[in-house]
This record gives C-alpha cells, sequence and structure tokens, in this order.
C-alpha cells in the first residue's frame, strides 16, 4: 500500500506546488477589475476607442514575474528537447549555456521594467460603466474582482455568505474572499522563494568555504553559526516591524539572512567528505583555480542534502509569513495573505466566519504538507540508506 500512496502523495504535492506557482504568477489575469479589453462608447464628442486596461495597468512586479516565467518555461523545452541526446556531456553543457543565457535575459529584463515601468492607477468601475451604457464589449477575467474591490457598502454586502456573485462570500470590507485568496498565493510563494534563495546562496557560500578550509577557519565560522542560530528569527521580525514598519520585502530578507545555518552545515558536512576525494586532486595538480574547484567541481556533488532541506525552509518560511499575518504584523493591507484572511473570519468562541477561514487555513494546510511531503521523497530518493527494497 506504500508503495502504491507514496508516489501518488508526490505527484499530488508536485501539481499542487505548480499550480499555486502557476496561480501567483498569472493572477492578475484571473482576478482582476479590470476588463482584459473593452469599447468606451462616444461622449462629449469623442469617438468610441477599444482599450485593454488589465494589459495597461500591470505593476511593475506583474512584469517581472511574467517575464522569470517566460525564461523558466523556454528552459524547461530546452531541458525537454535535449533528455533523449546520448552524448551526456554536450547536453550538459548545452542546457548550462541556455541556463546562463536565460538567467541573464530574465536579470535584463526585470532591471529594464524596474527602471523604465510606471504603475498605472486606474479607479474607473467598468462593470458600472457597462451597465450604464456607457461602455460595451467587455471582457473580464473569470473573477471580476481585484484583491481590494469592494462592494458598496451596503449592510448586506458585507460578510456575504457564499452566493452566485461572490463563491467564497465578502469579508468585513465588502471584498470578494476568493480573489484574495487567489492573490495571497503570491504572498505565500514570494516569501517562501526570496527568503531561501537569500538563505541558499549564504548557505553554500559559507559552508563551501568553511568545510574547505577546516581547521582555525572552521572552529571560528562554527562559532559564528552558532550565534547566528541562537537568533529568534520571529522575535527579531516583531522588532523590526515596531521599528520600521510592516515591509513584506524586508520580512522576507530576516527570514533569509537567519535561515542559512542549516544549509550552511550541510554543505559543510559534504565538503569535509568530497574534498578527500581523487577527483579533488585531480583538480588541484591540474591547476584549476580555488573557485573553480569549489564552486564547479565539489558544490554540484555536495548538494544532495541541501535539497531535501530547501523544502523544509520553504514550508517554514510560508509558516512564518502566515503567523506574522495572522497577529496583524504582517504583509500591510489592503494586500491578501492567508494569515490575515484568517485573522479576518473573526474569534470562535464570539464571531466566527467559516467561510472566511475554511479556505485560507486549508490552502496553507495543504501548502506546507505538500513541501514536506516533497522533502521526504527527496531524502528518501536521494540516501541509499533509506532505500526500500
Amino acid at each position: 500500500m506504500g508503495r502504491v500512496l507514496t508516489p501518488l502523495l508526490v505527484r499530488f504535492a508536485a501539481v499542487y506546488i505548480l499550480l499555486v506557482a502557476l496561480t501567483a504568477v498569472f493572477v492578475p489575469f484571473l482576478a482582476n477589475s479590470h476588463p482584459y479589453t473593452i469599447v468606451i462608447l462616444a461622449h462629449n464628442g469623442r469617438p468610441a476607442e477599444r482599450e485593454f486596461p488589465l494589459f495597461r495597468t500591470l505593476t511593475r512586479l506583474d512584469l517581472i514575474l511574467l517575464a522569470v516565467f517566460a525564461a523558466a518555461f523556454i528552459y524547461g523545452m530546452v531541458h525537454w528537447r535535449t533528455r533523449r541526446w546520448c552524448d551526456l556531456p554536450r547536453r550538459r553543457r548545452v542546457r548550462w549555456r541556455w541556463l546562463g543565457l536565460l538567467a541573464a535575459l530574465a536579470v535584463i529584463a526585470s532591471i529594464l521594467i524596474a527602471i523604465f515601468r510606471h504603475n498605472v492607477l486606474d479607479v474607473r468601475n467598468y462593470r458600472r460603466m457597462v451597465r450604464q451604457g456607457r461602455a460595451a464589449d467587455a471582457i473580464f477575467a473569470p473573477i471580476r474582482w481585484g484583491y481590494a474591490g469592494m462592494e458598496p457598502l451596503r449592510k448586506n454586502l458585507i460578510n456575504q455568505r457564499p452566493s452566485r456573485a461572490h463563491w467564497l462570500g465578502t469579508d468585513g470590507d465588502g471584498r470578494d474572499v476568493l480573489s484574495r485568496l487567489l492573490w495571497s498565493s503570491r504572498i505565500a510563494m514570494g516569501v517562501g522563494f526570496v527568503s531561501q534563495l537569500i538563505a541558499l546562496s549564504i548557505g553554500l557560500l559559507f559552508g563551501s568555504l568553511t568545510g574547505y578550509f577546516s581547521g582555525i577557519v572552521d572552529l571560528l565560522s562554527m562559532r559564528f553559526v552558532e550565534i547566528v542560530e541562537s537568533i529568534p528569527t520571529f522575535f527579531l521580525i516583531l522588532t523590526f516591524v515596531a521599528i520600521y514598519g510592516r515591509d513584506i520585502f524586508m520580512i522576507m530578507v530576516i527570514i533569509g539572512i537567519t535561515g542559512w545555518t542549516g544549509y550552511a552545515r550541510f554543505i559543510r558536512a559534504e565538503f569535509l567528505r568530497i574534498r578527500r576525494l581523487d577527483y579533488v586532486a585531480a583538480a588541484h595538480a591540474a591547476g584549476l583555480p580555488l573557485w573553480r574547484v569549489l564552486f564547479r567541481h565539489m558544490l554540484p556533488n555536495g548538494l544532495t542534502p541541501v535539497l531535501v532541506s530547501a523544502s523544509f525552509g520553504f514550508a517554514g518560511a510560508v509558516t512564518i509569513e502566515a503567523t506574522l499575518s495572522f497577529l496583524g504584523v504582517g504583509v500591510p493591507p489592503p494586500t491578501p495573505s492567508w494569515g490575515n484572511m484568517l485573522n479576518a473570519a473573526g474569534n470562535p468562541t464570539t464571531v466566527f466566519r467559516w467561510w472566511q477561514a475554511l479556505p485560507p487555513g486549508l490552502l496553507l494546510f495543504i501548502t506546507v504538507l505538500a513541501f514536506n511531503i516533497i522533502g521526504e521523497s527527496l531524502r528518501d530518493a536521494l540516501d541509499p540508506k533509506l532505500a526500500v527494497d
């Protein structure tokens, strides 16, 4: 039974994480109050004209995520097309070249977008314009509400139960719960990805140097690691928020710069083992520079435990952000997060609105569970001692 369920659970977890990531990238096209296209009818002598409000109001972050996704998609196609090449060294060279090229293009595109793109604020109510006959031929997103879009503040549209107009109901400000639920995936994936990217970068560099040189360098470095591990991440974030206010990017940075020690320990242990192997001695004998020996030959062979730890670290980062938002010190309003949506659902001992609490709580639980399942499966697959006969 375990042999049947385990692959199914791993596939479910991988597909779920992929869907959440795709939702985070494409959520502006799924839940938005601005239509894809609309015809503004003639008014005061102006001719009718077709506009594309949704595309015009895409933010810098939206465009950067689309550029990164395009680069990742192209690399995935290259990886898939080269999978049947018999020449393994050539296959690796081609994939690494494409990876470097696409990564550079994604970085350059992101920088250019950040410099030259200006966010556009469009406060027109296009649904009202269509109802009043001032616009026509509007094509809206599947969910016609943005994460901050409010219904008219009438009593029956605040904390409304699920209905045809709002499939998961509305919150205390008349905002669509389903739309906010989808937009929250961007915060969850963003916090996990950025914080773990920072932690991996620091941990890989620090652990590589510590494990290679050993001796007094290793002794002092590990004492520094123990000092960093003694810093309580959660209370450090609370202190930062109390002094400087809520900044989601700085929360990601704090999680990253306090969460790299585990990666450093894993890489150090692997480098202590690998540096005595024959191929490392051969690389030194060939006169290769130190950075090439460390990061080109040793590091790729020491990443096995880091991949497992990264999955658990991602789940931990998502949990920390949700906890902070639930306490009211996470992302600032009106930005949605699964944590602040749980907070807005009320207190079970007084007023509790299940339609606001169940969806974010369920998605948070499944997301953390999915990352843990992936981490466990990677550990079982990469550790031969755990292989089942």
